[in-house]
Formats: structure tokens, sequence, C-alpha cells
């Protein structure tokens, strides 16, 4: 009997973690603002809501989202999926805690994020009306955050552990500081800490570090650095 027991227990067991594994989705694609302005330092950014599974959010008929009430749940999805998993730097300081200005829920379809600017103006523009029938994983959770900082010219580096929302999470990153072209990066996962207006030996050791990886990660890549190797390896002993 003891023995059913445990048999049971464990089939739960891996029951559930397939039933939580099937939840997460298999890739998900983050869109991010950085811009410096003064003493604030905006971070405007869009999260598929299919990565975000177990906030509370008020329903409609067949599990619609409830427009009019949605606000406390777009917030606690903005902090606890999004902001808390968020570091960012002022040179070599950590910023504290963000304000939350504003947090949208936006249609798949919405295109706003192709720029700062329609970025910043939907996100603080007119919500979506209370009449339109979407689910929450069809959503996307727009949000802005406003740092304090010191100065916008100062440089700033950003560590985005943002992998918990899928099996694959690309963050694609748009920084611009005053008077500067805009700078775009591509995090795979948790990329580490990205220089986000690196000095000439830190985008060097950033590239080299990057390339090094990439070799590592495949065999392929590892069979071809064993042929280089090899007639070097005969050539020494050749000569001995």
């Amino acid at each position: 009997l003891v023995i059913r027991r445990l048999h049971l227990v464990l089939l739960l067991a891996v029951v559930a973690t397939r039933a939580s594994a099937h939840d997460i989705p298999r890739d998900v694609t983050v869109q991010m603002f950085v811009r410096p302005d003064g003493h604030t330092l905006h971070v405007l950014a869009r999260v598929p809501l299919r990565g975000i599974t177990d906030v509370e959010y008020p329903r409609r008929e067949r599990d619609t989202v409830d427009l009019a009430r949605i606000e406390p749940a777009l917030r606690d999805a903005a902090n606890v999926w999004f902001l808390d998993d968020i570091d960012l730097y002022e040179g070599e300081t950590r910023l504290g805690e963000p304000r939350v200005v504003s947090t949208r829920l936006s249609l798949e379809s919405d295109r706003s994020f192709a720029s700062y600017d329609a970025a910043l103006a939907h996100v603080t523009g007119p919500p979506l009306d209370n009449a339109t029938t979407i689910y929450w994983e069809q959503g996307m959770l727009d949000v802005l955050a406003d740092y304090p900082i010191t100065s916008d010219r100062s440089r700033f580096a950003v560590r985005a552990r943002l992998e918990r929302l899928a099996l694959t999470v690309v963050t694609t990153l748009r920084f611009q500081a005053p008077g500067t072209p805009e700078r775009a990066f591509e995090l795979l996962g948790d990329a580490g800490l990205v220089r986000l207006d690196p000095r000439w030996h830190q985008a060097a050791w950033r590239f080299v570090r990057l390339g090094f990886a990439h070799i590592l990660d495949g065999i392929d890549h590892l069979l071809f650095l064993g042929a280089l190797v090899i007639p070097f390896r005969r050539d020494r002993k050749s000569t001995r």
C-alpha cells in the first residue's frame, strides 16, 4: 500500500510538471526602449501576455478580459514579471525602484512599438475601448516606467533576466542618449550585463565572449576548430 501511494505521488508530480511545462510558451519577444532625459531614465516595454500565466485579472463572459477593471492586474504583471527582472545601471550603480507611469493592454495587431515616439504616445494615450473583446493570452502588456538618474550624460547598462517568460526569450532593445544615434541590441535569454554605450574595450571584450560562446555552443564549430588544429600538430611532430 505504501509503495502504491508513493507511485501515485510520483505520477501526480510528473503530470503536474508536464502540465506546467506545457503552459510555458516556446518563444517570446520582448520589445524595449531605453532613453535618458535629464534626471529621468524612461523605459518603454511591450511583453506578450501569453508568457504571464499566473496573474489574477478581472473577467467577463467566456473568460474575456474586463477592460474596465484591468489596470491593477496590469500593474501587478508589469512589476512581478518585468520590472523585478530588469536591472539598470548608471555607471556602476544599480538604479533603484522605478515609478510605473502607465500600463496598457494592447492587441497583438498594434504596431505602436515601431518607434519610441509612437510607443510613448500609445502607452500614455487612451486605453482600449471597454467593449473590445480580448483574451488575456492574446494581449500585449505595455508599460512606461521612470527611473531617477543623476544625468542623461552618464553611461548606462542593463541586465534583462526575462527567461522565465518562455523557453526562448528574445529582447529587442533600442537605446538613445541625447545627441547620439539610436543603438539597437538583441538579447537572448539572460545575456548578462550589457553596456548600452560601451567604451571600445568593453565592446571588444563582449564581442570576444559572444564569439567564444557561439563556438562552444555547436559541435560543428568544435569539429571545425579541430580540423584547423590537427595540421599544426602534425607539423610540430614532423619537425621534432
